[in-house]
C-alpha cells in the first residue's frame, strides 16, 4: 500500500469517528435530559409533547447506534429524525424559535451528516482501490 492510500485510508476513520463521537455526546446529552426530567416530574401525568419528544429522542438514539454499523442507513435514520425533531421544536418553542431549533435538531444534523459523508468516503475508497 502506498501513502496515498494510506492517508485517503487515514482520512476515512478520522471523518468517520468524529461523527460517531458527535452523535455519541449529542444523544447522550439528549437521553440523559430526558431521564432527569422524567425522574424530576415523577408522578405527575405525562403530556403529548413529552411522549413526541421522547420517541423522536428516541429515533435520533437508535440512529447513532445503527450507524456505528451500518452508516448510511443510520446517518438517514438520523437525518430524518434531526429533520422531525427541528420541526417540532420550531412548533413547540416559544418567543426563540431558531434556537431551540439549533438546541434540539441541529446538533442531530450535523452528526447524521458527518455519518453519510463518512459513508460516501469509504465507498469512493473503496472503489478506487478495487478498481482497475
Amino acid at each position: 500500500m502506498d501513502k496515498m492510500d494510506y492517508t485517503s485510508n487515514r482520512k476515512v476513520k478520522r471523518v468517520r469517528w468524529a461523527a460517531r463521537i458527535v452523535g455519541i455526546i449529542v444523544a447522550g446529552f439528549w437521553v440523559l435530559s430526558l431521564i432527569a426530567s422524567l425522574i424530576a416530574e415523577f408522578g405527575t401525568p405525562i403530556i403529548l409533547e413529552g411522549i413526541i419528544l421522547g420517541a423522536l429522542v428516541t429515533i435520533n438514539t437508535a440512529g447513532v447506534i445503527i450507524a456505528w454499523r451500518r452508516e448510511k442507513v443510520g446517518g438517514i435514520i438520523i437525518v430524518a429524525g434531526a429533520v422531525m425533531l427541528s420541526i417540532f421544536a420550531y412548533i413547540s418553542a416559544g418567543h426563540n424559535k431558531i434556537f431551540a431549533v439549533l438546541v434540539s435538531g441541529f446538533p442531530f444534523l450535523v452528526s447524521g451528516i458527518i455519518f453519510l459523508v463518512s459513508w460516501w468516503m469509504s465507498m469512493k475508497f473503496y472503489f478506487s482501490q478495487n478498481s482497475s
